[in-house]
């Protein structure tokens, strides 16, 4: 009896060291059959590190597990690496971090890596890579970094099943259509960057309703309607918001208080309309405030005096008219103050402004300007600082 158990126990141990043994092999060659189609110089160092002679987990850019001595991360960023990502990668099952960036590899994403089961990191930004993003890939990371390659086609609504996605960086490629609603289900995203696209449409209103987004930039699309926010409550940290350099019309939507967080706005070169908000004051973290090249029209509100962070405001080439505020005296921290080309404001520029004295790394107020503003009389203002005028 004792006998027949020992033997069994051996069995199973067997069994568990070949299947051990075939799985690092299924690794290894993985390896080498994606090291097979890079091309690089002869004397590249990978092909000279990556051999049969050592283990794999010791070859450069492979992390493996300890025990079984399964491949969880490779990193291979800014090696100069060349033509296709090789559709072996998809044997490591073990994988969970891929990082390829700032390479010059080509053609598309392999299909097999949208399944595998444990990737939660892809790295694939600064390289050549075109076609489209498998949409299987949705389902599995949770960080997906795109940036800088030739990439198409659409984001499919599909993406609203990517519960796991966290920071997805599609910016500077050649994406088109809409994006669709279904990206405000995503529940645990925290950073969104589609700018210097081809998108088109509107951008939908469920974006401002994701409560863990804490940066939003779709600048330099084709982007059009108004940016609306969902009516009634809205829970949002989000502290990034861009769309500048797109199509977007109407107003500065008047419940734009409920994004308390923002530090970060940029609403240039669109064809918004329409007045300053005069309640723009609320948003009381605001740094960086950029609505320049849009027919706005009315005055300058009072309340932005209020925004004591303010460090940019820039308001170039817009139809604003009427006075600048004194209340802008208050901005302690403002660096930068751009208001060219803005024909019907009138008046004196308060003296305040010119006491400015930005704590922190900011010098007194640097850049004040003023151009084409003709109905400006300057007889009582002290200069202080660098002033432009033409």
């Amino acid at each position: 009896m004792k006998k027949n158990i020992l033997l069994l126990i051996l069995l199973f141990l067997i069994q568990i060291s070949v299947s051990f043994a075939s799985s690092n092999e299924t690794d290894q060659q993985a390896l080498l059959a994606f090291q097979n189609l890079i091309i690089t110089s002869h004397n590249h160092f990978l092909a000279n590190n990556w051999t049969k002679n050592t283990s794999f987990c010791s070859w450069y850019g492979v992390t493996c597990t300890e025990k079984r001595q399964r491949v969880v991360a490779l990193a291979l960023p800014s090696l100069q690496l060349q033509v296709t990502i090789s559709p072996s990668l998809a044997n490591l099952s073990f994988l969970s971090v891929l990082n390829l960036q700032n390479n010059s590899f080509r053609g598309g994403i392999p299909y097999g890596i949208g399944h595998m089961p444990r990737l939660r990191v892809i790295d694939v930004k600064n390289n050549q890579l075109n076609g489209s993003i498998p949409t299987s890939l949705f389902q599995v990371f949770n960080t997906g970094e795109f940036k800088n390659n030739s990439l198409t086609s659409i984001i499919p609504p599909s993406v609203g099943n990517a519960t796991k996605l966290m920071n997805f960086d599609l910016s500077g490629n050649r994406v088109s259509g809409n994006i669709p609603k279904e990206v405000g289900n995503l529940s645990q995203l925290t950073d969104l960057y589609l700018y210097n696209n081809q998108l088109t449409g509107f951008i939908p209103a469920t974006l401002f309703n994701i409560s863990s987004l804490l940066a939003l930039s779709l600048g330099i699309n084709s982007l059009s309607g108004p940016l609306l926010l969902d009516e009634g409550n809205i829970v949002s940290n989000l502290n990034f918001l861009s769309t500048y350099h797109n199509q977007i019309s109407g107003c500065i939507p008047s419940n734009i208080c409920q994004l308390t967080e923002l530090n970060f706005l940029s609403i240039s070169i669109n064809n918004i309309t329409g007045d300053i908000t005069r309640n723009i004051g609320c948003l009381s973290k605001l740094e960086r405030f950029y609505i320049g090249e849009n027919p706005m029209e009315g005055t300058v509100p009072t309340s932005l005096g209020n925004i004591s962070t303010l460090q940019y405001l820039d308001c170039v080439d817009n139809w604003l008219k009427g006075k600048i505020p004194q209340e802008l005296g208050k901005l302690s921290n403002l660096g930068e103050l751009s208001i060219a080309n803005n024909s019907n404001l009138i008046g004196q520029i308060p003296e305040a402004m010119f006491n400015i004295t930005s704590r922190g790394e900011f010098q007194p107020l640097q850049v004040i300007i003023f151009r084409t503003l003709k109905n400006f009389t300057w007889e009582t203002i002290s200069l202080k600082g660098k002033f432009h005028c033409s």
